[in-house]
């Protein structure tokens, strides 16, 4: 076993065992250093981030302390669900029922979103189903421009 271990020592490089091992000391002390300055820094915002939630709490407690408490305000009953009658009256005015495949329901939140969107000037005169031969036409062009011209 002796025998085995001087040969082995005797086939090594001492300097380079030396230049390794001080590398990977030099690797492993700025790896600890860098630990401890993201540490550090670390606590630091901490620090910081709780003075600030500090200054605000009691920015809110006096703010709160000056402004009078208005009374909690009674809660509002949900809206009841309309009626397909009450949603066909909301779009007669816009489209003939019996002519189109749109329900009322559709029509009725079109027109919603049109008055949120617009606001009250705004006025549908009518609602259209779209000819799906645009889309399909689009579609086959794409599809076209994918493969190569044939000669």
């Amino acid at each position: 076993m002796i025998t085995s271990l001087q040969t082995l020592a005797a086939g090594l490089d001492m300097d380079a065992v030396t230049y390794q091992v001080t590398g990977m000391i030099v690797v492993f002390a700025c790896l600890c250093f860098l630990s401890l300055i993201l540490t550090v820094s670390g606590s630091v915002a901490v620090r910081l981030e709780a003075s600030r939630k500090a200054k605000e709490d009691a920015a809110k407690a006096a703010l709160a302390a000056s402004t009078p408490v208005a009374p909690a305000p009674a809660p509002v009953a949900a809206a009841p669900e309309p009626t397909p009658a009450e949603v066909a009256a909301l779009a007669a005015g816009i489209y003939d029922a019996a002519a189109s495949s749109i329900t009322p329901q559709v029509v009725a939140a079109i027109a919603a979103a049109v008055k949120v969107t617009v606001g009250k000037e705004a006025r549908i005169l009518d609602i259209k189903p779209v000819d799906g031969s645009y889309g399909q036409n689009g579609r086959i062009s794409i599809m076209n421009s994918h493969f190569p011209t044939r000669r």
